[in-house]
């Protein structure tokens, strides 16, 4: 079984870019939303053991116990330098494992869209957005989980498949319709919001 390691900013700073659309208090409502649906949905796919938040967001670390959800609260510099660090721990650990990074913001991820990611063939599974620019997904067999350097920020797609590649690893790349849709921008978020209608 995958870990599934779950970054949080903080939730009352995040979704800045929807700052136009929504109050801050109702950006941290939304991110709070967004977290507890995301928990609820790895736990469903693998068990809350085998979850894992990245964050130093006291309310969100409070959500991820109250869920059984184990924590990496270290402050590291960025989500890049973080997905490092737990790395080298998980690498440490006497039994490495897979490991899946599951961003908070897929709205229309379920445990069977991720179960396709888990099913894929390859070393390394990239998911990517609807606009071919983010990794919304990533996946790596512990095979590939030493060398893969992680790129999250702009463009992140295009290099982790050039990360991939440099490792002569086998590259799977999943183009799931739930999954490549996330809450980035304004637009985003209101034909989200449509759809629910």
């Amino acid at each position: 079984m995958p870990l599934i390691l779950v970054p949080c900013k903080s939730l009352a700073l995040g979704k800045s870019r929807l700052s136009g659309l929504l109050s801050p208090e109702e950006r941290e409502a939304l991110c709070r939303q967004f977290l507890a649906d995301t928990l609820r949905t790895a736990i469903e796919l693998v068990g809350a053991a085998s979850v894992k938040l990245i964050s130093t967001d006291a309310e969100a670390q409070e959500m991820a116990r109250g869920s059984g959800i184990e924590i990496y609260a270290e402050a590291w510099p960025d989500l890049n330098a973080a997905l490092s660090g737990v790395r080298r721990n998980i690498l440490a650990s006497r039994a490495p494992r897979d490991i899946m990074v599951l961003p908070i913001d897929l709205p229309l991820a379920t445990a069977g869209s991720l179960r396709k990611v888990l099913a894929a063939a390859g070393d390394i599974v990239l998911v990517p957005d609807r606009k071919n620019g983010g990794t919304n997904v990533l996946l790596l067999r512990v095979t590939a989980l030493d060398g893969f350097r992680f790129a999250y920020g702009d463009d992140s797609f295009r290099i982790h498949s050039e990360n991939a590649a440099a490792q002569q690893e086998r590259v799977t790349v999943l183009r799931d319709e739930k999954l490549a849709f996330d809450i980035d921008e304004p637009e985003d978020y209101l034909l989200w919001k449509s759809a629910q209608r």
